[in-house]
């Protein structure tokens, strides 16, 4: 079978013949080659553009010499011919004087620029071949390119949805909350969560197995599915559990779309291959204030209120505000204050202390510390117990953080002083990193903000936040270690984590000044702290001996009652 010859369509832009010099150029080309070569004339841009448009050309040759004086240098010959087929390579031919012309080709995207005085047949082949190859490359790249999408779009799709009921992941939930979190900011609209939780399904995961378990979800999604918007998002969090987001929805629309859904779910058996399985659903309904960031947050609230459905009887829905314990207890009483408060965000206050420059006692930076509302949880070590004990702990944590961050714009605050505030690893964690600065200043500089991460609360190998403080690294937030010397990790975490700021625990400097044995551990403590480049300061300082220990030791920095306690 005869190879088919590549067609070459050639142009004279000026219409004055320049082109029978080229075909004498391409009659002188070797003859094996040039029986590769089809060539076609077009007199003018117009005619070689309706051949162009006819297809079955591989390149075209645009003639720009001899240009006849009306202004144009064949520039926009040439970009008529990319509008009309960006695709087809053009090898443009001019006069040596055209340099400016040629740099202006090549710039726009012409394959090449030849002058007719050091024209062949054997440059003007290799030109055309050259031509044909980048061509070649550019749709192999643009292939590659079109099938590196489709994989990314199916890995996309593959990390935010779940694979059993094809609703959306977690990961895929979180960046919708994302998305509509701005747009609810833009356009003042409000936001109504949904979260759903099966009755009894681990009765359903025994008697029939997992994999039952599984079509019976796919079946739940669906018929949440057809209950709902196609702009709302639904999401399985995880077992039996979903967690459906209602854009621009008032919450007593989002208390109707939860009743739907509790009978769309009840009302009929669903049908498997030889059995039909009833379930039922209790559900919780959550308004969603702006300041929401996490789908943490959302959850500690929204179980709230499906914890109330299980309570009364299951199979309903609530929205965790009507139902009270009925018991007197304290801690309970307490509790429901606190969740209530927790709602309308009104429950914190921030209390500071100052960290000094050692030697001259100058202050340095401030530590703003929250405390929570007056009564049984106000401390933070009650406050927080209690947040662990009922799933609370990031949405209280990240009110908290809100909270002191919102205090550290007081006057009487030197701005220009370091401000530091304390996370959970948990929360780091479980809010995007990107929706946590959020919280932050807009207008803060660089190292004006610490974020201090307790040891005490590291859980197994602490690598598995190193990624996160990198991230707040990124963002102009500095980071800091806190409470280092109370676990056997200590050592461990610095070198994985890199922190910018170490804190020694009180317990190893308050009493230093009386106690030799912990004089020499802090001593190899400061030594560890100062190898690794990082900033060293001591909390728990008590007394002026302890504070002269520490300066002797060379320790730069320091917080403690000597001072005052926090106000």
């Amino acid at each position: 079978m005869e190879a088919r010859k590549t067609k070459v369509l050639l142009i004279e832009g000026s219409g004055q013949g320049g082109q029978y010099a080229l075909k004498d150029v391409l009659s002188k080309m070797a003859g094996a080659e040039s029986s590769q070569v089809s060539m076609e004339f077009a007199e003018h841009i117009a005619a070689g553009l309706a051949r162009l448009g006819e297809g079955g050309v591989d390149v075209v040759l645009l003639d720009v010499s001899r240009r006849s004086g009306n202004g144009d240098t064949g520039i926009a010959s040439f970009l008529q011919l990319k509008e009309q087929d960006a695709s087809i390579p053009v090898v443009m031919v001019g006069d040596s004087a055209q340099k400016q012309v040629a740099t202006e080709a090549v710039k726009q995207g012409a394959r090449d620029f030849l002058v007719n005085e050091e024209l062949d047949g054997r440059v003007l082949l290799q030109s055309i071949r050259y031509a044909l190859k980048v061509k070649k490359l550019e749709d192999e790249l643009n292939e590659a390119t079109a099938k590196l999408d489709v994989a990314n779009a199916q890995l996309d799709t593959m990390a935010n949805i779940d694979a059993a009921t094809l609703a959306l992941s977690r990961a895929g939930l979180e960046r919708a909350l994302q998305a509509e979190y701005v747009r609810a900011q833009r356009g003042g609209w409000n936001l109504v969560a949904v979260l759903l939780d099966c009755d009894d399904f681990d009765r359903i995961n025994v008697q029939f197995g997992h994999a039952v378990g599984d079509v019976v979800l796919r079946q739940i999604t669906e018929r949440v599915k057809d209950t709902v918007r196609p702009t709302d998002h639904l999401a399985r969090i995880g077992g039996d559990e979903f967690l459906l987001l209602l854009p621009d929805t008032r919450f007593a629309e989002g208390m109707m779309v939860a009743e739907k859904i509790r009978l769309s779910v009840g009302e009929s058996p669903l049908r498997l291959a030889s059995e039909t399985v009833r379930v039922t659903a209790s559900l919780g309904v959550l308004a969603l204030p702006y300041e929401f960031c996490s789908i943490e947050e959302v959850l500690s609230l929204a179980r709230l209120a499906v914890r109330e459905s299980k309570l009364l009887g299951k199979n309903r829905v609530s929205s965790g505000e009507k139902h009270k314990s009925p018991t007197g207890s304290p801690d309970k009483e307490a509790l429901e204050e606190l969740t209530e408060k927790l709602r309308r965000g009104d429950c914190f206050r921030a209390v500071s202390m100052p960290i000094f420059h050692l030697a001259d006692e100058r202050v340095v930076g401030y530590e703003i510390l929250s405390r929570g509302p007056a009564g049984a949880f106000e401390m933070p070590d009650d406050l927080f117990r209690v947040s662990v004990e009922h799933n609370l702990l990031t949405i209280v944590d990240l009110r908290c953080l809100k909270t002191c961050l919102n205090a550290s714009v007081d006057p009487k605050f030197d701005q220009a002083a370091r401000f530091h505030v304390n996370l959970f690893p948990s929360t780091i964690m479980d809010t995007p990193i990107d929706r946590l600065m959020t919280l932050f200043p807009a207008n803060r500089k660089d190292g004006q903000f610490c974020v201090e991460i307790s040891e005490q609360q590291f859980i197994g190998d602490p690598a598995y936040l190193r990624d996160h403080v990198n991230a707040l690294k990124e963002r102009g937030l500095l980071v800091s270690i806190d409470d280092v010397g109370f676990g056997r990790s200590s050592l461990e975490s610095l070198i994985i984590l890199e922190p910018d700021i170490v804190k020694i625990d009180r317990k190893y400097v308050s009493g230093i000044s009386a106690e030799p044995s912990k004089t020499r551990l802090l001593r190899r403590l400061v030594k560890v702290v100062n190898s690794l480049g990082a900033e060293l300061v001591a909390e728990g300082i008590e007394c002026r001996e302890e504070l002269e220990l520490l300066v002797e030791m060379g320790v730069p920095f320091g917080q403690g009652w000597y001072w005052g306690k926090p106000a």
